[in-house]
């Protein structure tokens, strides 16, 4: 088959076929064959292909004033990647407490699982899919439930990783994430019902909450007053260490509920609500239209995401409908966390809908 041939886009199967397929696997001409790609082809993609032909690399800013990198695959190795990923999503049964890359969960259901709460922990690990290599990928497929041969676990891990870890950018990376964590989740999960904790994670985010005054010593071993300074309990620490991964200290946060607790950047103190910075945001961007119209409010947007340009692969936003349609989006995140019935929500929606009538 030509190496230029078009893929299809998904596979067909159900979810229990692919299941019973995956179980199966015994050679790297399986694995093709699971995934319905030549296997000529997926050995070119794989070895032979000179990694900067495999993988685009960029910088994206982060909130934090630092900046992730990013490797986006060509589109036909994203093709083998996403296929791949169904049959992951096919094998994997997500825990309870995991709201990130799972089907029907969100940041909206992450956060809601610590509304009303008297205290809010939370955690960040460091550098998550970096410190994911190759090898822990390989041993995920050899060790259980997987049981995979070697060179089945190896070719899984070759479609997956890129220099040796997992890249972020790449559509098996989030499976992948979830698959590596599903030990220490459930360590967390035991550990949570010990102490009579709410326990969540969103991918690198990891919440705990409790409704009692008093904080279990494994959870936090000491704080300052109004928690300027929390030491995390040597039992949450050792978890998170031993299932591999490293704790940002530098973001942890401790929140009582007289304070702003937060979770996956949006408030819970006492329901699910959006920040107010970002709905302040929203009020501005349409009164900007509204008062010196829609193309000076343009040119303000495309001058404040110009700042944060660290990449000329980044697509900024450079017309009216797109414009628009981040306005819009925004403005649908503002009702899919507050609800669609919301005042707030229906009241942003009428001024962008008379704006637009305008």
């Amino acid at each position: 088959m030509n190496k230029n041939s078009s893929l299809s886009i998904l596979l067909y199967d159900s979810c229990e076929e692919l299941s019973k397929k995956f179980k199966q696997l015994q050679s790297p001409q399986d694995v093709a064959r699971l995934l319905q790609i030549p296997y000529d082809y997926l050995i070119y993609y794989l070895y032979r292909r000179p990694d900067d032909l495999r993988y685009t690399t960029f910088s994206i800013p982060k909130k934090s004033g630092s900046h992730r990198t990013i490797h986006s695959p060509h589109k036909s190795l994203a093709i083998v990647q996403r296929k791949l990923s169904q049959v992951l999503y096919a094998v994997y049964s997500p825990r309870p407490s995991v709201h990130g890359f799972a089907a029907s969960r969100s940041i909206v259901t992450n956060a809601k699982a610590h509304t009303k709460k008297k205290f809010v922990l939370n955690i960040d690990i460091k550098d998550f899919f970096d410190s994911i290599n190759f090898g822990r990928v390989r041993g995920l497929f050899i060790a259980k439930p997987y049981e995979l041969n070697e060179k089945v676990a190896t070719i899984l891990a070759q479609i997956c990783c890129f220099n040796n870890k997992l890249p972020q950018g790449a559509p098996s990376s989030p499976i992948i994430s979830n698959l590596i964590c599903a030990k220490m989740d459930s360590e967390l999960q035991r550990f949570s019902k010990e102490n009579g904790l709410f326990y969540t994670r969103y991918a690198d985010d990891i919440t705990f909450s409790l409704t009692r005054n008093e904080l279990p010593p494994g959870l936090v071993s000491s704080y300052q007053k109004g928690f300027s300074q929390v030491v995390l309990g040597n039992k949450l620490r050792s978890i998170i260490e031993n299932n591999g991964f490293q704790i940002n200290n530098s973001k942890v946060r401790l929140a009582y509920r007289n304070q702003r607790q937060e979770v996956t950047g949006l408030i819970v103190n006492q329901g699910v609500n959006v920040n107010r910075k970002y709905i302040r945001n929203v009020y501005g961007a349409l009164h900007a239209w509204e008062k010196y119209g829609l193309e000076e409010a343009v040119k303000v947007y495309i001058s404040e995401y110009a700042k944060k340009s660290v990449s000329p692969k980044q697509k900024y936003i450079q017309d009216y409908p797109d414009y628009l349609t981040s306005l819009r989006g925004k403005i649908e995140f503002i009702g899919s966390v507050r609800g669609k019935d919301d005042g707030l929500y229906q009241k942003l929606l009428n001024i962008f809908n008379e704006l637009i009538n305008k």
